[in-house]
């Protein structure tokens, strides 16, 4: 699939103003095996680049990098919503096929001490981790918790009150 963008000043709307939509000078293609490639304004191709999101906890529909394999920047969207569907739709699919979040369920076990050693039911299954310190717990104040596990993957807790008392309880414990 090939997501072209022209700067936003040659794309005027239907009355003849300037296009509202950011218009970047680049654009993607999904490859045949199913990574992106980012095109760049000079045509230079930068094969399977990764969509970032650049605040993922605290802006989670803002900023995203679009980044090369050796980690260099290669553009900057901000906002999402300020991009045409195509591009926008493109870039969602990508952050969520990247994006690995499951939600928490129900706590079956939580080990005293550090490491934590948990075993939880997710949205995608049953799941064992190890959580190295309890500052990779973090409570938000709107009643969500968000648990780091030792090898960075996340975990959420979209609201803790809807847990069952026996998982509040186990985490109640750790606090």
């Amino acid at each position: 699939m090939t997501t072209p963008h022209q700067p936003s000043s040659s794309r005027p709307t239907a009355d003849g103003s300037p296009a509202t939509a950011q218009q970047p000078m680049w654009r993607l293609e999904r490859a045949t095996h199913g990574r992106l490639d980012l095109i760049d304004a000079a045509g230079q191709r930068h094969i399977d680049v990764d969509v970032l999101r650049a605040f993922p906890a605290s802006a989670p529909a803002g900023p995203v990098a679009i980044v090369a394999a050796d980690g260099a920047e290669l553009a900057w969207v901000d906002p999402l919503s300020d991009l045409d569907e195509p591009l926008r739709g493109l870039l969602e699919q990508e952050l969520s096929q990247r994006e690995f979040l499951p939600v928490i369920e129900r706590i079956e076990s939580v080990s005293d001490g550090e490491p934590m050693e948990w075993s939880v039911v997710t949205d995608r299954g049953l799941r064992r981790f190890t959580v190295a310190h309890i500052d990779d717990i973090v409570y938000a104040p709107d009643g969500s918790v968000s648990i780091t596990d030792s090898v960075g993957v996340r975990y959420a807790i979209p609201q803790l009150s809807r847990l069952d008392s026996r998982s509040r309880r186990l985490l109640d414990r750790l606090d």
